[in-house]
């Protein structure tokens, strides 16, 4: 008989991922939100804000008694989002979660993020006033309190760290569309600028490489082998400059015959939002897109996260990483958008 994993999250990018791999190795029994997901599995509706994480004392009970593993992958990670709001579903989800692990005795693997500990930002956050609602410290600080809730558990755990998640390594291809996409989107458009110290690295992950090490992890776990306290899902020393990262998306435009100039780099720590060239002729829409990548670009820093990957590879038909695969990754990501039809371009004016 397969070991019992229950797992949250299965609908988002890298839970959808992660589904075919622990559905191949475990009865999984996925707790879910709202949505019924199309998958071959028992689900269980649950509410991440609520005690019990909203299930009856039996039912809690009962899967309590079933469980081998717990995964726990669910959470907001809304900009716009308040800080209570973040904090009742991130870090009240994690401390439900974890006296789920706790009644079970058995382990849990939680996803957070390698941005928990990057909050300092939030006073330069705060100056961008009502351009935009975004606020991604709030949500780094919820996942930092999440963490701690999963350090207290007094079962086996271990923290995965994804950092920025693109799409597959194979052929680029994401569930929906991201930040990234929608700079590429922009700068193909005609927008001269975008945020970001030319120096600062954009440490970005394949979604596999996130989902083959949860799986990995659930396996480690069931079979009784020790589980780090974190797993650094992150391209580490490996990522890719701002600079880079900027050149990467001139070749991909210019292969796609969109060639653009050189967009202009301009670093959120000694610029304002509305020093970016153009702002009052810009349309309200296209402002609040660039407030929120001027606030987002603030988490970004020159010193690398760590990494748990090997630099040589670690699995069979999975390249380690090093800078010059970290730019094909990302030029994958790159293609994969150009050639969704839905790709709008946005107005400018």
């Amino acid at each position: 008989m397969k070991p019992v994993a229950l797992v949250t999250g299965m609908s988002g990018v890298v839970g959808s991922t992660a589904a075919p791999l622990l559905t191949s190795s475990f009865e999984v029994v996925a707790l879910t939100g709202r949505r019924v997901l199309d998958l071959d599995c028992a689900q269980v509706p649950i509410e991440l804000r609520a005690p019990r994480l909203g299930l009856a004392p039996r039912v809690f009970s009962q899967l309590a008694q079933r469980a081998d593993v717990i995964v726990h992958m669910a959470g907001s990670v809304n900009y716009t989002t308040s800080p209570e709001e973040l904090h009742a579903v991130n870090e009240g989800g994690a401390a439900e979660v974890t006296a789920l692990a706790e009644s079970a005795r058995c382990p849990l693997v939680f996803v957070s993020t390698a941005f928990a500990e990057r909050y300092a930002q939030a006073p330069r956050e705060a100056e961008v006033g009502a351009v935009t609602h975004a606020r991604p410290s709030f949500y780094h600080r919820s996942k930092a309190a999440a963490d701690e809730r999963v350090r207290q558990c007094g079962q086996p755990w271990s923290i995965v760290r994804p950092s920025v998640v693109m799409g597959d390594s194979l052929d680029g291809s994401m569930p929906e569309l991201q930040n990234a996409h929608r700079i590429v989107s922009m700068l193909s458009a005609g927008l001269p600028a975008m945020f970001g110290h030319p120096d600062h690295l954009v440490d970005m992950v394949p979604r596999d490489y996130v989902a083959q090490a949860v799986h990995r992890l659930a396996l480690d776990a069931v079979a009784g082998r020790a589980l780090p306290p974190e797993f650094w899902a992150t391209a580490g020393s490996a990522a890719l400059t701002m600079r880079q990262w900027s050149e990467v998306i001139q070749r991909s435009l210019a292969r796609a015959g969109n060639p653009i100039p050189p967009p202009l780099q301009l670093d959120p720590f000694s610029t304002r939002v509305t020093d970016y060239p153009g702002w009052d002729g810009l349309r309200r829409s296209v402002r609040r897109g660039m407030a929120t990548l001027y606030v987002s670009a603030l988490a970004l820093a020159a010193e690398p996260f760590p990494t748990s990957f090997p630099a040589t590879g670690g699995q069979p038909g999975r390249p380690g990483f090093d800078n010059a695969f970290a730019c094909s990754l990302f030029e994958n990501d790159i293609d994969w958008m150009l050639r969704q039809s839905r790709t709008a371009q946005p107005s400018l004016r």
